[in-house]
């Protein structure tokens, strides 16, 4: 059993324009310590599905199971109880503006009734990991949002949780601050063995540190799997999409060029090849020299994930069709990934 189930998960509102469907059929399994990615656009169901993760919503249908136990027949105090075990960081961080930064960190524990010596240890303990010793006296107004963000991250470890949930937490912030952010999730998660379920609509916060990821739209799952997998042969056309923005940022700027490439040569081939890490092999050169084919290379990119990087190179082949065809099957026999451009 999984440290997290979701089995067959429905989840539906009435709204005065009818029944709405935000989750609809989801079988999803967590493994403790994962960094679990659930990622699409506005309106896929991503943040109705992690509501119900702490018992914030109830599911229509189906079971919540975490660590064996059903969330959705928990109440009261029980339900008080676990909610302790799980962490939430917002998007816009929630703070109170009128307490101290250690007094926000020290919240969740002056509810829970904790001593004040013993709030104040644990807050000043959470502000040394995350970076943040000595602005404890500090108010939220004299922080940077990724300063803010940091503190609501304490917060939600107060309770010393076995869940932190991640609700689009950095999408608010800049790239840089975005991965300084990301980089201490990893740390939390390494150092602290936590499970850090991530909703997001940004690609680059999964391939930054998640190890397995869902992709949602309109309520479904519609393709899962290890992230590194899901970056190399993504399936479905959203899927696609989020890789490709992730991948190459400057999608449309790349798409102009290579149609003007294939105008100038409408005989020519353009491939995408995709390489694992590790692959060393010359395997361009090898082509050249073994097939009556020419090769110009266009533009390449290389990223990394968490548990391996991707490299992309996108490449004109020119020749025989034949010849072509038989270097693309030798690309592909060598373990190179290689899809054609549908160009024009």
């Amino acid at each position: 059993m999984s440290f997290i189930e979701l089995k067959g998960i429905t989840k539906h509102f009435q709204t005065k324009n009818g029944l709405v469907k935000a989750i609809d059929g989801v079988d999803v399994a967590i493994e403790k310590g994962d960094i679990f990615g659930i990622v699409g656009y506005s309106g896929a169901g991503k943040s109705t599905l992690v509501r119900l993760l702490n018992g914030l919503e109830v599911a229509s249908s189906g079971e919540v199971l975490i660590d064996g136990e059903d969330v959705s027949k928990l109440t009261g105090a029980k339900l008080r109880e676990f909610r302790k075990k799980v962490g939430m960081i917002f998007q816009h961080f929630n703070l109170l503006w009128s307490r101290t930064v250690l007094q926000n960190i020290e919240l969740p524990l002056e509810l829970a009734k904790v001593p004040k010596a013993q709030r104040k240890k644990r807050a000043e303990e959470l502000l040394r990991l995350v970076g943040l010793e000595g602005r404890g006296d500090a108010y939220p107004n004299e922080l940077s949002g990724g300063q803010k963000q940091r503190v609501g991250i304490a917060r939600a470890l107060a309770n010393n949780p076995e869940i932190l949930l991640s609700d689009e937490s950095t999408s608010a912030l800049d790239p840089q601050t975005t991965d300084e952010v990301l980089d201490l999730l990893l740390q939390i998660n390494r150092k602290l063995g936590l499970t850090i379920v991530l909703i997001t609509h940004e690609m680059h916060v999964i391939r930054k540190i998640a190890n397995k990821v869902v992709v949602m739209e309109q309520g479904k799952i519609i393709e899962s799997g290890n992230v590194l997998e899901v970056f190399q042969n993504p399936q479905n056309e959203v899927t696609k999409k989020f890789v490709t923005q992730e991948l190459d940022p400057e999608f449309k700027e790349t798409e102009q060029f290579l149609a003007e490439i294939h105008q100038e040569n409408p005989q020519g081939i353009i491939v995408d090849l995709l390489f694992e890490e590790g692959a060393n092999e010359p395997v361009i050169t090898k082509v050249v020299r073994k097939f009556d084919v020419e090769i110009s290379v266009l533009s390449g990119h290389l990223k990394q994930t968490k548990v391996g990087g991707i490299g992309t190179l996108t490449v004109l082949f020119t020749g025989e069709k034949e010849e072509i065809q038989l270097a693309l099957d030798y690309i592909k026999e060598v373990g190179v990934k290689a899809e054609v451009r549908n160009i024009g």
